[in-house]
Parts: C-alpha cells; structure tokens; sequence
C-alpha cells in the first residue's frame, strides 16, 4: 500500500506551484500514464495467470493413545508421554488410557473398549488416525481391534512394547482371563489373531516391534516380535531394560520416536 508522505506536523505539505501543465506536458503525462497502466494490466495478467501455490500442510503428528499391560494403569504411560511432549508433541495430541478391566478381562472386550477410546481421540482432536503405543497385553488387544473390528483405517501406525505375540513360559497368571489367552502359542485366541497375518492391514498401518533380551515376563525374548512387521527393534547387553522398564527406557523411547516420524508420511 502506498501513503502520502507528510511533514512534521502530520499534515501532507502543500504545493507552492500554481502554474498550469502546458499541452506537451499534459500529453507527456497521459504517455506516462498509459504507459503505467499497460504495465500494471501486464503484471494482474501474469499473476492471474499463474497457478496458485498449494497451501502448506499442516503440521503436527497423529494423536497417540498409549495403553498399559495386564493390571497396569494409564498412569504406567505417564514417562512416555512427558518425553513424547518434551520431544515436540502437542500435549493435547497425547493420551493414556486402559480398559475397564485393566487388560485383566477378555482382550476382544478390551478391543472394543478401545475402539470407542480411538473415535474419542480423533473426535476430540480431528485426527483421521492414530497411532497406538502398547505394552505387554494390551499389544494383543490393539492387533484384535486392527484386524477384526474397525481400526484398519483408524489407525497409522502400531508399537507394540515387549507383547506376548506368541504366548509366554512365564504364564502363572491364568486367573486372569487375558493371561489364559496368551499362556501358550496355541491358545484360540492367538491362533485366530496371528493367522493368516500377524500384522493385519499393513498396506495401511505402519508397525513396530520393541523387546528385550532382559525381559522374563513374555518369554521367549522372540514372542514379541511381529513377522511382517515394518521393523523389530532387539534390546540387549547389560543396559537391556526389563518387562517393566522398557515403557521408560530412553533408548527404547528415541527410537519409538524416531519410527513415528520416519513413517509420518507413509
């Protein structure tokens, strides 16, 4: 925008000249401006024109529900969302949650559970999807809700924390209903979870495995990983974290983070 210029005391100065423009000069400035205004259509043309410039994308990350073991509570995930947060994440894009049961109960029920939990988030924040950060039992609860209720197109991407994929040799917990479900590789409720695929929609959902040779909770080490999974990330050595830890293990958390973000587009 253009503004008059003004003088000290705020006023445009006055012109002292009186004299009349003769022809020529009259004739000079019609040329002037015609030519101005030729110019001036010149530019509105290019820029008409032109093709528009896309507007930027927005920024920012899917919402991440985080949802503890068997027994544990939201508060269990309280360390992974204050690094998540101290590493960029908005806090109002972070949530804890468990089911009624505590993931003690059926995991199908527990799914359903999370189900409703996922359309809250994304109603809540506009998200289209979401990603789920799981430990221990809740990893299997997570995979039911992918494959066989609604979350194939809710869900970006999966992290599954030290899960008992396969089942676990540490199973003296089966008076709990989710342990009977996970006690062996050959329960019913495995054996329909992992067949025909053990990561269900990953043309759509991006999965990542953590687990650790000093966990002896789910047991084999191997029972954690995922066949298919886009990456199955092995803890080991003497700062390997246990069963219990590994939700708050920085090394475990950076690369979380880092398979969040190289996956953000996928």
């Amino acid at each position: 925008m253009l503004f008059a210029s003004t003088g000290p005391s705020g006023t445009a100065p006055a012109h002292t000249s009186t004299r009349r423009a003769t022809p020529r000069r009259r004739a000079l400035s019609a040329s002037v401006a015609a030519l101005l205004a030729t110019s001036l259509l010149g530019l509105a043309s290019q820029t008409s024109d032109a093709a528009p410039r896309p507007a930027p994308a927005a920024a920012g990350h899917d919402p991440v529900i985080m949802i503890p073991g068997m027994t544990g509570s939201p508060a269990n995930m309280n360390t992974m969302k204050s690094n998540l947060q101290s590493n960029g994440w908005p806090a109002n894009r972070l949530f804890t949650w468990t089911d009624s049961s505590s993931m003690t109960q059926d995991l199908a029920a527990a799914a359903r559970q999370l189900s409703a939990k996922v359309d809250q988030v994304r109603g809540q924040t506009g998200a289209d999807k979401v990603v789920l950060a799981t430990w221990s039992a809740s990893t299997l609860a997570a995979r039911y809700y992918i494959k066989n209720l609604d979350g194939a197109d809710k869900v970006s991407q999966y992290i599954g924390f030290a899960g008992p994929q396969h089942g676990t040799t540490n199973n003296g917990c089966q008076w709990y209903v989710s342990c009977q479900q996970f006690a062996s590789p050959n329960t019913p409720f495995l054996q329909a979870l992992n067949n025909p695929s053990e990561v269900p929609f990953n043309d759509k959902i991006d999965y990542l495995t953590i687990r650790s040779t000093a966990d002896y909770n789910a047991t084999p080490t191997d029972t954690a990983k995922l066949a298919g999974a886009d990456e199955n990330y092995l803890m080991s050595g003497p700062m390997a974290p246990s069963h219990l830890s590994i939700i708050s293990n920085a090394t475990a958390l950076a690369k979380m983070r880092s398979f969040i973000t190289a996956h953000e587009n996928d």
